[in-house]
């Protein structure tokens, strides 16, 4: 009789992650709409496609902050040793706040100039990437983590520090100005995907 496995499979949980994101990315393209020739008539093709600016700055703010998380949940799932049920509950999580953001951005993009909803989007932002560093702090207080990762990865720790806390600025300053609060989001993201490691 074989040895009974209560041993959950990291590589495979990666793989059921990275396959969500590639549907949250699918839909938060889906939702940039293609102008309709039968929509004003007294607006040119090019006039139409500017209308959708504010769509298309939402989305791409969007799509870098999940392609940075990607990177970052790929390299913590490369050097975690095991997983845990508890792991994977607060991973699901995790998952649940990255499921909003085509519903958000979507919203930020259709309404760019209402505080209200420019300020959601960077609520979602802000909640997505604190569960993050829950994440990895998890992780590493109940040793998943080798010490010499936790080391070298602590620029990196400061840096998602210091970029939830231009996020959670970006919530007022949507109330000032939602271009600030847009600019200040692409700023951050990008950052994030030329950092060191």
């Amino acid at each position: 009789m074989s040895e009974l496995n209560f041993n959950y499979d990291k590589k495979r949980f990666e793989a059921f992650f990275d396959a969500i994101l590639a549907i949250i990315l699918t839909i938060l393209v889906l939702e940039l709409r293609v102008p309709e020739r039968e929509g004003d008539p007294a607006l040119s093709t090019k006039q139409q496609v500017v209308h959708l600016l504010p769509s298309f700055i939402s989305y791409i703010g969007s799509f870098l902050l999940i392609f940075g998380i990607w990177i970052d949940h790929h390299l913590l799932f490369l050097n975690i040793k095991k997983i845990t049920r508890k792991y994977i509950l607060l991973n699901m999580l995790f998952v649940l706040s990255i499921s909003l953001i085509p519903f958000s951005t979507a919203f930020a993009g259709n309404h760019h100039t209402d505080p209200f909803a420019v300020a959601l989007l960077f609520v979602n932002y802000v909640v997505m990437n604190i569960l993050f560093s829950f994440l990895f702090l998890f992780a590493k207080n109940w040793d998943l983590l080798p010490p010499s990762f936790v080391e070298e990865t602590k620029d990196t720790g400061r840096y998602a520090y210091i970029g939830i806390l231009g996020m959670v600025a970006a919530i007022p300053l949507a109330y000032v100005n939602t271009g600030i609060s847009f600019a200040l989001g692409i700023l951050i993201f990008a950052g994030h995907l030329f950092k060191r490691r």
